[in-house]
């Protein structure tokens, strides 16, 4: 007597897993996308605080570190073929564009604007957050490395 398959995506061929993956990454994207819309629709259009929505900007941020540390570890972004030159320039542009970001949430979206010192401080904790992010991105890619080899050999 034949049993009902309980776990039918574990079973596909190859090909129907690709496309399943193909499928499931878009879904992901758009999903990603949606959140951020929200976002920007309840900060811009509806006019509302940021602790209104802390919550999903948080759930978005989280998500976007697993997700590029997920596809570093398994190999899909190979940061080992990049040179210290360009993971340094790399960390220089997240620096600025995080720097932009913080400038304009605090001086332009709210009042009143930070001083020139509390601006300082937000430097200060996105240098250090950038470079630990990273800093682990980096290991993960390594580990991967070491990870494709031992399965290579």
């Amino acid at each position: 007597m034949k049993t009902k398959n309980k776990k039918p995506f574990l079973n596909m061929d190859e090909r129907n897993k690709q496309i399943a993956y193909k499928v499931i990454s878009i879904m992901y994207f758009l999903t990603i996308l949606a959140m951020q819309g929200i976002v920007l629709y309840r900060q811009f259009i509806l006019e509302q605080e940021l602790g209104d929505f802390e919550d999903i900007a948080i759930i978005m941020t989280i998500n976007s570190l697993f997700l590029v540390s997920a596809l570093l570890y398994f190999g899909a972004i190979q940061i080992r073929k990049l040179k210290i030159k360009s993971i340094l320039l790399i960390y220089l542009v997240f620096v600025i564009l995080g720097s932009i970001f913080t400038y304009f949430k605090y001086n332009i979206f709210q009042s009143p604007g930070l001083s020139f010192e509390q601006l300082f401080e937000k430097l200060i904790i996105i240098i250090t957050i950038i470079g630990l992010i990273m800093g682990f991105w980096t290991l993960l890619s390594f580990m991967a490395k070491k990870r494709i080899d031992k399965e290579l050999e």
